[in-house]
């Protein structure tokens, strides 16, 4: 099983639940397990950059879904 990867804002307690960026749809959730996963640390990224090339979101990163627990990518080494 490969890791998964959402965007979000962890001292926040803030996780993108839904993303459609063709709709201008982003909702929020309060719980990681409802957090929108991505396969890909890529897909991530570019989502990100979507979301904060708006100029909000800025406190948004992306991190490592593991055991309903998240971790930035440089904590997992």
């Amino acid at each position: 099983m490969g890791e998964k990867f959402v965007i979000g804002n962890r001292l926040k307690d803030k996780w993108i639940a839904v993303l459609d960026t063709d709709k201008k749809i982003l909702e929020f959730t309060s719980q990681l397990a409802k957090a929108q996963e991505h396969q890909l640390e890529e897909d991530a990224q570019m989502n990100l950059a979507d979301i904060q090339e708006t100029g909000y979101f800025s406190d948004l990163q992306i991190y490592i879904k593991e055991n309903n627990k998240a971790y930035r990518i440089d904590e997992r080494g």
